[in-house]
């Protein structure tokens, strides 16, 4: 934290820096800050590509990087050729493009020392004020509007999920800023704030999400298995304890009926079951496996699900509820019916190349253990995510997040691997 604060950077690199610590504070609660500063780090890695400094090498796992966003990004024009370019497309087209605007981001944040400190310290702001913008909101906005559940600026989808991917970087983050214990006490205030938001979101994607990830971070940072099990056992407790909120366990009972509702009638495609939330979500999963069967390498082209299903519906083979989604709530799903398996191929890549590189790489000191630790628990928590969402690929907000952290963490990585000095 200390070296992040002296600043002793050129102008250049204090504003590179400066919109990196600001992009994750207020994503969830004021409308459009993700895409402001996305727009203003687009904007200044475009001038540095345009002007040609003298730049760093590319080492070859970076450019087996650069190259899977640019790929991705024209498997989606070469799959909406291939199926007929509309309005649907020209929509999708925003989002998209940040997939290729990685690699003009990822040349100038590798030139930028202390990056990912950067993002990391905006990381440890952004859950006090979605903390207190949320308390606003359950007290003050909530009893006017007759809603329960907390939407932030967006939707209770979004602030959930967001709030449990940032409360599960604060440990990783804390260990890259700081090499002092003495600061501790925080983590009890920071979860506190977390699960306020977490759990009044009634978003059961972000209790998957940091339920899971809370998991995955005490077998990572926890060598002795007995104190693996002890910390297991203590998330457990807080977890049957958090049960009895009531809106908690019926959000859970109800989501564990629907799924059992729709396992036991999903055969009959004109059942209520099928326009609930889990059911809705479970019959657009299990129509994908017919749209891979006609369209199996580059899929049906994005934005053209509503559209497509109809083939299926009309032959009774998938529910005609499934017809009103522009969307089918799980990123893996969602690529590889727009993009096909070579696009389902790529976000693996997106996703879990860091990991790999990171994984090869964990012994060769505590630094890099750390590396690995930090990828990690990004990785898992966007995982959790796209499995009931697919923000993080066709939502502006969420491909914003994955392209910031992607960058960034992966610039520090190849910085560690190749002794880089970033």
């Amino acid at each position: 934290m200390q070296d992040f604060l002296k600043l002793n950077n050129s102008i250049y690199d204090k504003w590179v820096l400066l919109v990196l610590f600001l992009f994750p504070i207020a994503g969830p609660v004021i409308r459009h800050w993700n895409n402001f500063f996305f727009l203003l780090i687009t904007v200044t890695a475009l001038i540095f590509v345009i002007r040609k400094v003298k730049r760093k090498i590319l080492f070859r796992e970076e450019k087996v990087f650069l190259w899977v966003f640019v790929s991705f990004f024209f498997v989606f024009i070469l799959s909406a050729l291939l199926n007929g370019w509309g309005n649907a497309q020209t929509l999708e087209l925003g989002n998209e493009l940040k997939f290729l605007f990685f690699v003009p981001i990822y040349l100038l944040v590798r030139e930028v020392k202390l990056s990912r400190n950067a993002l990391l310290c905006g990381v440890m702001f952004s859950l006090p004020v979605i903390f207190i913008f949320s308390v606003y909101e359950y007290y003050w906005v909530l009893p006017t509007v007759g809603r329960q559940e907390l939407y932030g600026a967006y939707f209770h989808l979004f602030i959930g999920p967001i709030t449990a991917l940032m409360l599960l970087m604060i440990y990783p983050a804390y260990k890259v800023l700081f090499t002092t214990n003495k600061y501790m006490w925080l983590f009890p205030i920071y979860g506190f704030m977390g699960m306020f938001v977490i759990l009044f979101s009634h978003a059961r994607l972000a209790y998957l999400t940091i339920l899971g990830g809370s998991f995955l971070l005490i077998f990572l940072i926890i060598k002795n298995i007995k104190a693996r099990l002890v910390s297991g056992g203590l998330i457990a407790l807080i977890v049957l304890i958090v049960f009895q909120i009531n809106s908690v366990q019926q959000r859970f009972l109800k989501g564990v009926g629907e799924v059992k509702n729709y396992i036991s009638q999903y055969k009959d495609i004109d059942s209520e079951i099928h326009s609930t939330s889990f059911g809705l979500r479970l019959e657009m999963w299990r129509s994908a496996q017919y749209v891979i069967k006609d369209k199996p390498l580059l899929g049906i082209g994005g934005g053209n699900y509503s559209n497509y299903i109809k083939k299926y519906t009309s032959k009774g083979l998938v529910s005609k509820a499934v017809e009103q989604a522009n969307q089918v709530h799980n990123s893996f799903v969602e690529v590889i019916i727009s993009k096909g398996i070579i696009g389902f191929l790529l976000l693996l890549m997106i996703f879990y190349y860091p990991v790999y590189l990171s994984w090869k790489n964990k012994a060769e000191s505590e630094k890099a253990y750390l590396n690995f630790v930090v990828i990690s628990v990004f990785t898992a928590g966007v995982s959790l995510m796209s499995l009931g969402e697919s923000m993080l690929i066709n939502k502006d907000n969420g491909v914003s997040y994955l392209i910031f952290f992607n960058a960034v963490l992966f610039s520090t990585l190849i910085s560690e691997i190749k002794k880089d000095d970033r």
